[in-house]
């Protein structure tokens, strides 16, 4: 849950609490104004509780009706000087209309009786306020517990992410220490078997010319296949540090397109596969980090490549709009099975069931989901039945 989210959440939870606030405060003002105060009234000739509450029942009237009453018990109590001091102020406090009300039910009391009549009058004033402030306590109660409660699930939630984050580390670490471990062994047997060749050379141990070539060459691809992967690890940790940003830039993306899809032709074409530029005849420009960008569509590029038969025709099409710049690549070869699609943007999952089949780090296209996002668009995967194309990886991305 991001800020904007989180700040939605608090207001429609406060403002639901506060709808129920004042219904709740205008029932109990109807039930204590129709019921409870015509009753005392009437009953118990007690009706100074009406003083100042023409407008409904007011926490400030029973308030200062309360520590009036709490001034007269204490006011019994003292000196006549310090008393007669301390009742004129909670007189004016309280108002005439109630003082007075109290003064006249009191007047024919003596003072045992009028000390009782005052204490059971000030825990009834007592009694009604904690009643009326009852909704306002048991509300901010509710919304504590509410937000504490989401507090916990995003606590939970992010708990849950770092144990994700944390295992994919590990996965990530394992699957890097895997894709170099067949070849670092393929690299170490076919140089012992030269350098044994050299040491043994002439007992019935040397290796023909050709051999020893096609051990070279060997040494050499998988050489160039640990530093690929080790490149694009490097760009993958890159990308998700801390400190990385992208070097924006006024780039024609449309013009960009038309470079990728040219300086990938002749492998689609080794491969005998074909590749179909869709691309507007025009310049469009947007503020991105032109490296990072073209990155992304040769990935895509070099993903279509790696996991279709040759024959497989392949799209890159592009659709420039006011808002939103929508990008293409797709082709006609076989869908990604389901349980792939899920995870396709992951490190190191790739499209078939061993990953070194095809010779694919399983970087790509976690690192090119991981630049758009940077851009701030979206990169997903499409699956269907449309009439040229079955899959296409779409990129959008907002002009603003």
């Amino acid at each position: 849950m991001n800020n904007s989210e989180w700040k939605k959440f608090l207001i429609k939870r406060f403002l639901f609490i506060l709808i129920l606030v004042g219904v709740s405060e205008n029932l109990l003002a109807r039930f204590y104004e129709g019921i409870v105060f015509p009753w005392l009234s009437d009953s118990l000739h007690i009706d100074f509780f009406a003083a100042g509450m023409e407008n409904g029942v007011s926490i400030d009237v029973l308030c200062r009706g309360a520590l009036y009453l709490a001034v007269m018990g204490i006011c019994n109590g003292l000196p006549d000087v310090i008393g007669f001091a301390l009742r004129t102020f909670s007189e004016e406090l309280a108002g005439s209309a109630m003082s007075g009300k109290i003064a006249s039910q009191t007047l024919q009391m003596n003072p045992v009786q009028k000390n009782l009549f005052i204490l059971g009058m000030m825990a009834l004033t007592v009694m009604i306020l904690l009643t009326v402030l009852l909704p306002y306590v048991l509300a901010a109660f509710a919304f504590g517990q509410t937000v504490s409660v989401q507090i916990e699930r995003l606590e939970e939630q992010e708990r849950r992410q770092k144990e994700e984050y944390d295992r994919r580390r590990n996965l990530l670490l394992s699957d890097v220490a895997h894709d170099l471990k067949t070849p670092m062994t393929t690299v170490a047997g076919y140089a012992k078997a030269l350098l044994d060749s050299r040491v043994h050379e002439g007992a019935g141990m040397d290796i023909s010319e050709e051999k020893r070539q096609e051990y070279l060459e060997t040494i050499y691809n998988k050489s160039m296949q640990m530093g690929g992967l080790l490149n694009f690890l490097f760009d993958y940790v890159k990308l998700d540090s801390e400190g990385f940003q992208l070097s924006r830039t006024s780039t024609d993306l449309l013009e960009l397109l038309r470079e990728c899809v040219a300086g990938m032709y002749m492998d689609f074409e080794e491969k005998g596969m074909e590749i179909l530029p869709d691309i507007p005849e025009k310049a469009f420009f947007m503020d991105v980090d032109s490296v990072q960008f073209q990155r992304v569509i040769n990935n895509l590029l070099s993903n279509a490549l790696r996991h279709n038969p040759p024959g497989t025709r392949v799209w890159v099409m592009a659709e420039a709009e006011d808002e939103e710049i929508i990008i293409r690549v797709c082709d006609n070869g076989d869908k990604i099975p389901q349980e792939i699609v899920r995870y396709i943007f992951e490190p190191f999952v790739l499209g078939d069931e061993s990953r070194n089949s095809k010779g694919g780090s399983g970087l790509g296209l976690s690192i090119a989901w991981k630049v758009i996002a940077m851009h701030g668009g979206s990169l997903v995967l499409e699956q269907g039945d449309w009439e040229e194309y079955t899959k296409a990886f779409v990129i959008r991305l907002s002009v603003a």
